[in-house]
């Protein structure tokens, strides 16, 4: 058995603005790079406690491509030797990329996301993310070594479309807070999701059966 640690970057200037990021970029705000801080602190204090779940420290870190991804790693781990997956990128909204919010249309019924809307502007659909973002991870689960621990930050929406990938059923997630923590066991091909953790408020929003 294989565990990594998929995480949500620290919020940034666009969240703040209520912009579509996607593949473009923006830096994280003090308050973000203040999260990544706690979420390093939240590492050394309790090892990677997460109740029975025990993990002494992580033997591959991984991010993607964008600024605020890889902000996030160095402040909450301390480490520069990550690998930067491109697969692991947020949802490309096309010329939406950028925006306000509110120009995009209500997500679709039963985790649907979006649909193929962006497409007609260039960016992707939520099937494609799906595919990308198991794609990605499962590639990275089986190169690494049997009993290692991994940790990837990615973006909240392409995190979600992934969980709504590999998991039956999929949890009651509606939405991610910057820096929450989804900690996974991949299996013999199968994923699972053991808990999600939001160390910035020191909560579980998810705990799987134990």
């Amino acid at each position: 058995m294989k565990e990594f640690y998929l995480m949500r970057h620290g919020q940034t200037r666009f969240n703040v603005q209520n912009r579509l990021q996607g593949v473009c970029d923006a830096p994280l705000t003090e308050i973000g790079r203040d999260q990544a801080r706690q979420v390093r602190a939240y590492f050394e204090k309790h090892h990677m406690t997460f109740d029975q779940y025990y993990c002494t420290t992580f033997d591959q870190y991984y991010c993607t491509t964008t600024e605020r991804a890889s902000d996030t790693i160095e402040l909450a781990t301390g480490r520069t030797d990550y690998k930067r997956v491109k697969g692991l990128k947020e949802m490309y909204f096309g010329i939406f990329e950028g925006q306000p919010e509110y120009l995009h249309p209500k997500a679709l019924p039963d985790g649907q996301g979006f649909g193929d809307f962006f497409v007609q502007f260039g960016g992707e659909s939520t099937t494609q993310v799906r595919d990308r973002m198991e794609l990605t991870v499962r590639a990275i689960m089986e190169s690494v070594a049997e009993g290692s621990k991994s940790l990837l930050v990615s973006h909240g929406p392409s995190i979600l479309q992934f969980c709504r990938r590999v998991l039956d059923p999929v949890p009651d997630i509606h939405g991610l807070k910057n820096c929450s923590i989804l900690h996974f066991t991949y299996d013999q091909g199968q994923f699972e999701l053991v808990s999600i953790y939001n160390p910035v408020e020191e909560e579980y929003i998810y705990r799987g059966e134990e």
